[in-house]
This record gives structure tokens, sequence and C-alpha cells, in this order.
């Protein structure tokens, strides 16, 4: 439940919140107690949500990050400063109600398990070709938005990884095929917001496969004028899209960006990666 909450999208947080999953969730922070036993992996989970959570309630994902740690804070041992100010109204009451009022000891559950077999693995489809289809697939822009922000608290999580260069290099190639005048259009829509979770999730510090490094020197050499590549060439923009989700923020910088760059990209370049380089010196 608590990767489903840090995978969930910003736009139908609250919706998801006040369905049966909102009131699972509270009846699973209810159930806890100072005596609830977490696991090593858990417990790591938590520690990285605290991580993450010490850096702001006003960081984009911080509702998410919320409410998967709820699940690991029994009533009582958690509390927000200056809540009513800092916590979407939508996420108020579910907070005074399990945190601040005052609640009487819950009893240790007497839970018993039994080995279940696995789980078969959901079929999310084939990722779409171009992002003229992506850009009306909900299931592949949320499980790219899911992915991101998994990878993002847990990137030591394997499965997580793999799952998320695959969806990388799809979305890449899809990028590299895209008319360029259409990009602007695309990333205005719900397209752009799951790009860039991409890009701020951190998976470029990975290393790369003899694909993905062959298509990050492709799209080098497309931005580079001693190449014959370069700003202003047709395509540029594709590349230079798919070259921020293979360079570390810091690692690539674009002389005159603002002369470069177009009005709709310049400002999350700067954001991102001029930002992080200027940080970095």
């Amino acid at each position: 439940m608590a990767r489903f909450w840090i995978a969930a999208p910003t736009d139908l947080l609250e919706s998801l919140w006040i369905s049966p999953l909102g009131a699972a969730t509270k009846e699973l922070v209810r159930a806890l107690n100072h005596q609830t036993f977490f696991s090593a992996e858990q417990v790591a989970l938590r520690n990285q949500l605290n991580e993450r959570l010490q850096q702001g309630l006003d960081q984009p994902l911080a509702p998410q990050l919320m409410l998967a740690n709820w699940l690991f804070s029994p009533p009582g041992l958690l509390r927000i400063a200056n809540a009513q100010a800092t916590l979407p109204a939508w996420l108020l009451p579910a907070y005074l109600e399990l945190y601040e009022q005052v609640q009487p000891p819950a009893p240790a559950p007497q839970l018993s398990f039994t080995p279940t077999p696995s789980l078969p693995q959901p079929d999310f489809g084939v990722f779409t070709a171009s992002l003229h289809e992506l850009v009306g697939n909900r299931i592949q822009l949320n499980r790219l938005l899911g992915l991101s922000n998994l990878y993002y608290i847990d990137p030591d999580d394997q499965e997580i990884l793999q799952e998320l260069r695959e969806l990388r290099l799809e979305l890449a190639l899809a990028i590299e095929r895209c008319p360029e005048h259409d990009l602007e259009r695309f990333w205005a829509s719900d397209l752009g917001d799951r790009y860039w979770s991409l890009v701020r999730s951190g998976v470029q510090k990975e290393a790369l496969t003899p694909e993905e490094e062959a298509l990050k020197q492709r799209v080098s050499q497309r931005l580079t004028p001693s190449q014959g590549g370069g700003f202003g060439l047709p395509g540029a923009i594709n590349a230079f899209l798919v070259a921020m989700t293979f360079f570390q923020p810091g690692t690539m910088q674009v002389e005159a960006a603002a002369e470069k760059l177009p009005a709709w990209l310049l400002p999350h370049y700067q954001q991102i990666f001029a930002e992080s380089l200027a940080a970095s010196r």
C-alpha cells in the first residue's frame, strides 16, 4: 500500500484518498501501535520517506510521501508542525483524526500469515510507439510516473529500476520519432509532467547498457556543432529532450540557453540542470 501511494499520480491523489483505498489506509494506520513489528525493509523505507519529507512539505511528492509514511507511523507517534497550513485540505481531517486526537492504545493485533502463491504480474500492454498515442494512454502515463516516483524513493529496488529503464528507452525512441513541431503541444499535457518526473528521478546516474550508451552518444552528436549537429538544426530539440533522460543534472550545460531553447522548455532546464550545475561548482 505504501508503494501504491508513492506511485499515485498527483492529479488523482484526492479522488483516490476519498475512495475505499483511503479508508483502507486509515484502517491500517489505526491498527498500528508502539508494539507493531516492522521488518528491516519497512524500516529502511520509512527512513527514506522521513529523509525526503525533511526537505519540506512543499515539494512536489510531499502528499504521496506523507501517506506512505503514515503506514509505518502508529497514531500518537507522529506530529506535523502547523499542519493546518502545510497539509492539503482533503488530507488534514485524516491527519487530525489519526494523530492529534487522544486515543487509547490499540491492542496488539493477533495476526496469522499463510503462504500465498505468487501474484500474477499485471499486463500493462505494449508501450506506445509514438508520443501521439502516449498522450492519450493514461495507463502508460501513470505507469511512467509511478515508476519514476518509486525509483526516486528506493533506487536500490532492481525490479523498479529495470522496468523504469525499459520505459525510458521506449520513451526516448518515441521522442526521436516525433515531429519537432508537435513537442510543445505534447509537453503542455500530462506527458510533460510524467517526463519531468522521470528526469528528476535520478535514474541517469545508473550505468548504461550498450544500447543506452549508443543512444546517448547519438543524441549528443546531434547537439554538437563540431560533429555536424547543434541547436537550430532539425531534430535538435528532440535530441535534447532525450539527452536530459541520460545526463545527470549538473553534467550538461547549454551555452546561451535562453537563445537556443524554446520558451516552453527553458524554465525546466534552468530549474533541473542549470541550478544543479551552479550548485556543483
